[in-house]
């Protein structure tokens, strides 16, 4: 189900589940942009287990005990802090409601997620609903096909994904993320937005990892934002 870090999550702080990526009924927030560069995708094509339980964890998404299931196991291994989606989607507000009430009731874990799934408005209603719990913070991904909101809810940040050296990202962006062909040179900084720490390509912190920078589960709270479409 749930499984404990991974390169760029860290050792065992960080749990992460993951849905079989790249496919339009999943990742129904999908771009040409993102389906180009990801990442799980392409982790699919070599490791076929890893395809198989983000197979069968799509199954489990499924049943109508979902959450009653994740709930048991993130008590039985004291989980304290998930990334949903290292790969996947929220492809449903039905399924996204799920994740809502497994955030709701597990008050002492943190979580953390990206999203593009914010460009379906029946799902982005149920991952505002996500933001606003203390115990949840909300990323929505964006790219230079996915547009930009119009309004930001309160506590959602924006993640903005690094394509090419000549694109900058919209403004009020929290945090950018680099395609690897552009981590060859270091970027600390892109427009007045912080690059991620493992991507940003600085020799003395190679050994970045989510588990150690803790800015996408921990960040400080922000107002209400609003940025033109």
């Amino acid at each position: 189900m749930l499984t404990a870090g991974n390169k760029k999550l860290g050792t065992d702080l960080i749990w992460g589940f993951a849905l079989p990526s790249g496919r339009a009924e999943i990742c129904v927030g999908m771009t040409p942009t993102c389906r180009k560069h990801c990442y799980s995708r392409r982790t699919e094509q070599y490791r076929l287990k890893a395809k198989a339980r983000y197979e069968a964890n799509l199954r489990l998404t499924r049943r109508r005990d979902f959450a009653r299931r994740v709930r048991a196991f993130l008590i039985a291994h004291h989980v304290r802090v998930v990334r949903i989606h290292t790969g996947g989607e929220f492809y449903s507000a039905k399924y996204a409601r799920k994740w809502l009430k497994i955030i709701r009731r597990s008050t002492r874990v943190k979580f953390f997620t990206y999203s593009r799934a914010w460009r379906v408005p029946v799902i982005r209603e149920v991952l505002e609903a996500m933001s606003a719990e203390p115990n949840c913070q909300m990323w929505y991904s964006l790219d230079t096909d996915s547009s930009v909101p119009d309004i930001v809810h309160t506590d959602v940040r924006l993640a903005w994904l690094m394509t090419a050296e000549d694109v900058s990202p919209p403004a009020d962006v929290d945090l950018v993320f680099r395609v690897r062909a552009q981590r060859r040179y270091p970027l600390a900084v892109l427009d007045n937005s912080p690059v991620c720490r493992a991507e940003n390509g600085l020799s003395q912190e190679p050994q970045m990892t989510c588990d150690r920078c803790r800015i996408c589960w921990k960040p400080p709270r922000q107002p209400l934002q609003t940025t033109p479409s």
